[in-house]
């Protein structure tokens, strides 16, 4: 950490009782947060992992941490390794829609389609009001060749979240896979 923003950060965190090594970790959580919010999931990735291996966290920054890095890692074509990301976060917080959701995607993108279907209905059931599980359901569905049935799934997916473009080229047949 560098600069006013690093002092901020640590003087905010030493305030609120956090140890310097906590505060850099914290730190390091949120540059992760704000690369992988910019696309830059390289830099993400970097922070995210000095920020997991420190060991400094508390759980729910560790989940955090975790779930962020899976989702650049997946960003970069690394599904092993977000798939293990996911994994690791679900032994912390083992009823969470939306690791149950990414990890189905990163399962389904590797070919995985047993295991992600597993994982999306865990999702699904965990929270039905997610449009991206249903999208993702979509997908799964597609990949196995039931264009009805995904069709289905990505207008549940468009009914819960009306505005999203994806989910409407999806429901109506013009998005690519």
């Amino acid at each position: 950490m560098t600069g006013r923003s690093g002092l901020l950060v640590l003087a905010l965190a030493l305030a609120g009782g956090v140890s310097a090594a906590s505060a850099d970790a914290i730190g390091d959580n949120n540059i992760c947060y704000a690369q992988f919010a910019t696309g830059d999931y390289r830099s993400a990735i970097d922070y995210c992992t000095r920020a997991i291996d420190s060991g400094e966290l508390g759980q729910d920054d560790l989940v955090t941490a975790l779930l962020n890095r899976g989702v650049a890692l997946k960003s970069v074509g690394e599904h092993d390794r977000a798939i293990e990301d996911y994994t690791r976060a679900l032994t912390i917080v083992p009823d969470d829609a939306l690791l149950y959701q990414n990890r189905a995607n990163a399962l389904r993108e590797k070919g995985k389609i047993a295991p992600a279907l597993a994982d999306i209905e865990k999702s699904i059931a965990l929270n039905p009001d997610s449009a991206g599980a249903w999208y993702v359901r979509g997908a799964l569905a597609e990949a196995l060749g039931n264009d009805t049935v995904a069709r289905r799934y990505y207008m549940t997916a468009l009914g819960l979240d009306p505005d999203n473009e994806l989910y409407r080229n999806k429901a109506f047949g013009r998005g690519a896979r």
